[in-house]
């Protein structure tokens, strides 16, 4: 009943259906989420949202970002340590982290309709963000090696990574994962090898 409704105006009504939202992303993915699903679930009028998001792909943009400034966050912490070679691999870790605690988030930030035929102009900055996280360490990693290089070698190395979280995410490699290690310490060996890689002669 209408009655039962809460009132629009909350405090934090567009954190409210981000949070309903990443909460359903994480439990049916996103194909069927829509705006009216969302207004139901926050318990809002189906006309709320609209107040904040003028249709559903700008509803699944807005759960991307907040992926994307969530990976952000998270990767520079990793920018604390020094050494370039420790700080790939930390991101490395945290992004196969980030993609195995939320496998459906990471399928809408990077193989849903928001990314095909190419990202939308919205997600374009964050992946530039990420991708110039990664050349950094290896360019001072890699002093007096040319840009070219740089660039393949980033290239190489972020394959080897979201390869490996993509994997483990659609739970391919489950059978062939060293099962006397841990799930982290074989993360991180898998990681350090492919900086090892990017980084070495």
């Amino acid at each position: 009943m209408a009655s039962k409704e809460k009132p629009y105006h909350r405090e934090d009504l567009r954190g409210d259906l981000l949070r309903a939202g990443r909460a359903y992303i994480a439990e049916h993915g996103h194909h069927s989420l829509s705006v009216r699903t969302l207004a139901q679930t926050v318990g809002v009028s189906p006309g709320a949202p609209y107040h904040h998001f003028r249709d559903r792909r700008s509803l699944l943009l807005a759960l991307a970002v907040d992926g994307y400034t969530e990976l952000t966050n998270a990767a520079k912490e990793a920018t604390v340590c020094g050494d370039p070679k420790e700080r790939l691999i930390r991101m490395g870790m945290q992004f196969v982290d980030f993609a195995t605690a939320n496998p459906q988030l990471l399928e809408l930030m990077y193989e849903s309709e928001l990314t095909s035929p190419g990202p939308d102009p919205e997600l374009v900055p964050y992946q530039d963000m990420g991708h110039e996280g990664l050349v950094k360490p290896v360019r001072e990693a890699l002093q007096g090696y040319s840009e070219e290089e740089i660039e393949v070698r980033v290239l190489a190395l972020w394959s080897a990574i979201y390869g490996f979280a993509s994997l483990r995410r659609k739970h391919m490699i489950q059978k062939v994962e060293p099962r006397q290690l841990g799930r982290n310490e074989v993360t991180r060996k898998v990681v350090a090898l492919a900086v090892q890689t990017a980084l070495g002669d």
